[in-house]
């Protein structure tokens, strides 16, 4: 595939990955004037799309089983269960109506969205690399398979 098809798909993947960003970002700041019940049924319907995703993705990973897909496929399923573990966690604080228990319950909710959105932040600096590295790797390949041509 030419570099500007291959950069085209990759930068069209990298808008839709802004565009969601911003969405989240307009969610959450909405989140602020929502009472509890609010909060609840979108934090759930959160949670269910980002399952559904999890799915999605095991699912593409599965059809191609490349290597560097597994790798990225094993880190995605780490950090997903490294999370599901500190949800748990939060969860089985939720039923607890202790007011401090409550108020260390909120920090490491918090916590948890801090890590996050590091995660994100970090995934998207290295999706960057990876579109600039591959575009790099294919004009590399398309120049040494002009020169094989005219050899």
């Amino acid at each position: 595939m030419p570099i500007s098809e291959s950069l085209a798909k990759l930068s069209d993947s990298m808008a839709e990955m802004s565009k969601k960003a911003k969405e989240a970002e307009t969610r959450t700041d909405q989140a602020r004037a929502m009472n509890q019940e609010q909060l609840q049924a979108h934090a759930t319907e959160a949670r269910s799309a980002v399952d559904r995703r999890r799915e999605d993705m095991k699912a593409r990973a599965a059809s191609g089983q490349e290597e560097m897909e597994a790798n990225w496929a094993s880190l995605r399923d780490h950090v997903h269960e490294q999370f599901d573990k500190m949800r748990a966690k939060i969860e089985e604080r939720r039923a607890e109506h202790d007011v401090h228990l409550a108020e260390r319950r909120a920090d490491r909710a918090e916590s948890y969205a801090f890590h996050a959105v590091y995660f994100a932040e970090d995934a998207i600096a290295e999706a960057e690399a990876a579109v600039l590295e591959a575009a790099d790797a294919r004009t590399l390949a398309d120049a040494k398979s002009r020169s094989a041509a005219s050899a």
